[in-house]
């Protein structure tokens, strides 16, 4: 998620309407709101402009930006500054903007018996310090798979991995690898020895995805699934703000349609509402997961039907729980 800074100086028509209506100043936050970001703070100003509103929005909202200061120029001239805070900025100053990984070692015997015994500490221990209770649903669905597979998720808060890795059975588990932003997880001249490079593939079992790295980015994934590794991805790509699911990349469907693996889809509940993007604190909640179908390919689907078929999987999940609430799960 991101921060920009809205600086709004309203046309005569737009300070004629806020003067006979006040609350016509708040319109702004609507807008907003339909391009799934939240507002933080608004600010009347005593200067050169009349509003100041800053905003937490989805990664892709440069993409739109341009749209919504055009929706909003009727009424006033809109600035719209991207922003980050300054103690993020000091640290991206101290340190290294190069990367590291990925790091084939990670699926070597000793990698993976260092990964399983490390396993309580970076992930169960907070299923069982938060998801209270936990349920799982559907792990039937998935014991007839012997071989490499996809597994995906919704994506709603940073808890996701730790919810789709308990679901698993143990089998596929113990074999699975995540995909992590590069610029996130895999920055390097970090001193916390848990956000080195080497810690996020040895005892996290992630590996590199750089953004805008177009097919180039497939090719250790691909690698992983040709040594009969599992891998966990989010098809949006990033958290999602509104109550729809956000758009799915191609990335899952090129690889299962290339290396010929089923996708396993793993709708969960709960984990928004517990940490919601833009916040630090967990509050404990019940968690569920449910694992749905595994998706089969037939060797003439092309890459877009693919993420259409992973989507609606998903979505028919998402609005069975928005209609009916997180206990929803149960009907699925």
């Amino acid at each position: 998620m991101a921060h920009y800074v809205l600086l709004m100086k309203y046309h005569s028509k737009g300070l004629m309407a806020a003067k006979g209506n006040p609350s016509y100043l708040l319109g702004i936050h609507d807008s907003i709101e339909r391009w799934e970001a939240k507002v933080i703070e608004s600010y009347r100003l005593l200067g050169e402009y009349d509003q100041c509103t800053i905003i937490d929005a989805p990664s892709n909202f440069m993409a739109y930006r341009a749209t919504l200061a055009q929706e909003l120029s009727t009424t006033a001239h809109t600035e719209i500054l991207p922003a980050i805070d300054l103690p993020l900025f000091q640290r991206l100053m101290e340190q290294s903007g190069t990367t590291g990984g990925p790091h084939k070692w990670q699926i070597q015997p000793w990698a993976q018996m260092a990964r399983r015994m490390m396993r309580n500490y970076a992930f169960t221990q907070w299923e069982d310090k938060y998801f209270k209770p936990f349920k799982v649903t559907g792990r039937h669905k998935v014991e007839n798979i012997n071989g490499p597979c996809i597994v995906v998720g919704n994506h709603a808060s940073h808890l996701d991995q730790y919810a789709l890795l308990g679901a698993l059975p143990e089998k596929i588990r113990r074999n699975i690898y995540f995909g992590a932003a590069a610029d996130r997880w895999f920055l390097k001249g970090r001193k916390d020895i848990k956000l080195q490079p080497w810690y996020q593939s040895l005892v996290m079992g992630l590996y590199p995805i750089k953004r805008g790295g177009g097919s180039a980015t497939l090719e250790y994934p691909k690698w992983l699934l040709d040594q009969g590794r599992n891998l966990m991805l989010f098809p949006e790509g990033t958290r999602s703000r509104g109550r729809e699911l956000a758009k799915f990349k191609h990335g899952v469907s090129i690889l299962a349609l290339d290396k010929k693996v089923p996708v396993v889809p793993i709708y969960m509940t709960g984990l928004k509402a517990m940490r919601p993007p833009g916040t630090k604190s967990i509050v404990p909640g019940p968690v569920t997961s449910h694992i749905l179908d595994p998706i089969y390919f037939d060797y003439y689907t092309d890459v877009t039907e693919a993420t259409q078929t992973i989507y609606q999987a998903m979505n028919h999940a998402h609005q069975q729980v928005l209609n009916g609430g997180d206990e929803a799960f149960t009907n699925l």
